[in-house]
């Protein structure tokens, strides 16, 4: 099980506090020119020392501290409170990012208790947020949700941009923690939108900014993507000398490659991460990155080098007394000790660190720990309780991964790069009226005449090419958009169609029941998802190239058999699924046999090699069978066949299971999808057929 690193909170201290660092905002100039000359001096100069001693944390924080502590011991009762509460702001940060959680919990107590004194919402909004991060890092995300959801209501009552962004910045890391992509997506953009501009510190937020999109991208399974932002975020933070930052995004890099199975650089990201976190005495990336090695050591089958790094992870964990870690320490202990032999020592572990996944509400942890389980179980040779885990993964997959997730990660790329252009043209202006200014003060009223004419024009000539250019990056956008909602429904290896496309044409599948019910002429429609056997030792045997090209061989013999009116998807990895549109229900079994012998017959042929290739299925009808009084969602109905695929696969493989009916009251149906199809069968409740593959001919396919 992987960890990944969040948002550096120490980063964000200009972006909390309503103010940037060099340059000052609009709202805050507004203010300085309302206050005497005289009143002026006091907080330029004490926001420049917060600004100088946040950067000194960077890489001497027991330093920072120090001096942080003398200034605040210099406050009286003439400091403005905003020097106050940002001086307590920046302690708070400092603390969070170095893991002393009990003396940022104190200083948050503090800042809470300066808000009620003064009346000062901000400050009550700002140590929710950091009261919110605090119970995200210690994986208590319930109670974190409940924290960010008060200070998001007081960040709208504020209404002040930087205050807005880091609440939504938070929020973003929180939802995502509980599996609620959509809305993590959503508070990202606010976020991203109240970003100002024109410092050091603005660079790294927009930094963070692009890693919290990698993140997002990782968690909708789109590795590809995410490495993408990684990358923009890694040369910025690079240009920046920010060792801290880059340490942050090696580590999230490497899970990154680890999802797209490029082991190698995964391992070589993790060591770059760990010997950062050492460097700065970052103990929680440190524990992050021996957990993420231990992970790597798991799937290239190192066992004992996994329980090392596993041990070293648990010790950390306990030091940071830090839930989340523990649970993954444990999660991945016991994977190892399970593929070592150690079987009843590993599930034991698993199961303890799922203990602390379930009572956080880790859903999208939950889901690839359970994927994982599950083949440690079949490993083992333990298939009834492996049977259980895939359909609980199963379940809870199909909560978190819905139809709508590329739209909206679309939206976000849209409009996250729309906001670069529109920020553009916001600089050149800014950087013009700056030079205005400086003319001005010189009293060369005759010479400012002249620039000025020669700055609009410069300014409407840039503005016109920037408007033009704009213009047709849009349109180009628009472009790519129509190409990708056609590539959105397209598997890239096989061409098949995918999830996506089948999840939008059952959108009418409540239509055509209805209008099976009124008519009663048309038959039934049938579901048969398929699992090529022992891909994983094609792979091993003759390489991953020859894995793709017995995947584009299968797809096209599948296609020659399928009608006009049928469906066929990739269903992921080597699992493909039939949609059979408006089938009798005798006829059923002939289709699903043609599969067999369509894949089964003959071999594949690669590279010289003769490649033997079979297929297991399971399949159902929808409705179950002609009399049933069942008619569920074709999500329940997916879930039976795919434990009759799983029956097919134990039962010998080169096979397929369907079911014929099921004799059980509707309020039973649930009870059944969550019980033991073996048993059912048993007890009478369902009844099945079973076809027999073919026995494969020496025969040679060509490419």
């Amino acid at each position: 099980m992987q960890k990944r690193a969040l948002w550096k909170h120490c980063l964000l201290t200009c972006v909390v506090s309503g103010l940037t660092c060099v340059v000052l905002s609009n709202d805050a100039r507004a203010y300085y020119a309302a206050v005497p000359q005289s009143q002026q001096l006091t907080r330029p100069t004490t926001l420049a020392e917060i600004y100088r001693i946040e950067e000194l944390a960077e890489s001497q924080k027991d330093e920072a501290i120090k001096q942080l502590n003398a200034l605040r011991s210099r406050f009286d009762a003439q400091t403005p409170l905003s020097d106050q509460r940002e001086a307590l702001s920046v302690l708070i940060q400092i603390y969070l990012d170095n893991d002393q959680r009990d003396l940022a919990r104190k200083y948050i107590t503090e800042l809470q208790g300066f808000g009620i004194q003064n009346h000062d919402k901000w400050a009550t909004a700002s140590a929710l947020v950091y009261e919110a991060s605090l119970y995200n890092k210690n994986g208590d995300f319930p109670d974190a949700k409940i924290r960010i959801v008060q200070a998001l209501a007081l960040a709208t009552e504020v209404n002040q941009k930087s205050l807005t962004s880091r609440a939504n910045i938070v929020a973003s890391v929180v939802y995502k923690s509980l599996g609620e992509f959509q809305l993590a997506l959503q508070h990202q953009l606010i976020a991203m939108d109240n970003l100002e501009e024109g410092s050091r510190h603005a660079d790294l937020a927009r930094a963070n900014a692009m890693n919290s999109i990698s993140l997002l991208y990782l968690a909708l399974k789109d590795p590809q993507s995410g490495l993408d932002y990684n990358e923009k975020a890694t040369t910025l933070a690079r240009a920046m000398g920010s060792q801290s930052l880059m340490g942050m995004l090696a580590l999230n890099r490497g899970y990154a490659y680890a999802d797209l199975d490029r082991l190698p650089e995964a391992i070589k990201s993790y060591e770059e991460s760990l010997v950062i976190a050492k460097k700065f005495d970052h103990k929680e990336e440190e524990a992050i990155a021996l957990n993420n090695l231990s992970d790597a050591a798991f799937r290239m089958e190192n066992y004992k080098l996994c329980i090392k790094y596993g041990k070293d992870t648990l010790d950390l964990s306990e030091q940071l007394n830090d839930n989340s870690l523990r649970a993954s320490a444990y999660v991945n202990l016991g994977l190892c000790h399970m593929g070592a032999g150690e079987v009843p020592i590993g599930v034991s572990e698993v199961n303890h660190g799922m203990d602390y996944l379930r009572k956080a509400n880790a859903k999208p942890d939950i889901e690839q720990v359970l994927g994982q389980f599950a083949q440690a179980y079949e490993k083992a040779g333990m298939y009834h309780e492996a049977y259980k885990t895939i359909l609980e993964q199963l379940n809870l997959s199909t909560e978190l991964f819905r139809a709508d997730r590329d739209r909206a990660v679309s939206e976000l790329k849209a409009k996250y790069d729309a906001s670069q252009r529109e920020k553009q043209i916001e600089v050149l202006q800014q950087k013009n009226q700056v030079q205005t200014v400086e003319l001005k003060n010189k009293g060369l009223q005759r010479i400012i005449a002249t620039l000025a004419t020669l700055i609009a024009v410069a300014v409407a000539v840039t503005i016109f090419m920037l408007y033009r250019k704009v213009r047709k990056t849009n349109q180009n956008l628009e472009e790519a958009n129509v190409k990708l909602a056609h590539q959105s429904t397209r598997d890239p290896l096989t061409g098949l169609l995918n999830r996506r496309a089948f999840h939008d044409t059952m959108k009418y599948r409540t239509e055509l029941r209805e209008r099976r019910s009124s008519e009663n002429q048309n038959p039934p429609h049938a579901l048969v998802i398929l699992d090529i056997d022992h891909f994983k030792n094609i792979n091993d045997t003759y390489g991953h190239a020859a894995g793709d090209a017995v995947l584009v061989e299968i797809s096209n013999r599948l296609t020659h058999v399928m009608r006009d009116k049928d469906m066929l998807m990739r269903w992921g990895g080597e699992e493909f699924l039939v949609f059979l549109n408006q089938i009798p229900v005798e006829k059923i079994p002939q289709v699903v046999e043609r599969i067999l012998i369509s894949v089964g017959a003959r071999p594949i042929g690669f590279e010289q090699k003769v490649i033997p290739v079979t297929v297991s299925a399971g399949y159902i009808s929808l409705p179950v069978g002609t009399e049933s009084e069942i008619d569920p969602s074709w999500e329940k109905m997916l879930n039976l066949a795919d434990s009759a695929l799983y029956m097919a696969k134990t039962r010998g493989r080169n096979r397929a299971i369907g079911i014929e009916t099921v004799n059980v009251m509707p309020s039973e149906f649930d009870e059944l999808l969550q019980g033991n199809l073996e048993n059912s069968i048993t007890e009478g409740k369902v009844t099945i057929q079973q076809l027999a593959g073919p026995v494969q001919n020496e025969i040679l396919t060509t490419f």
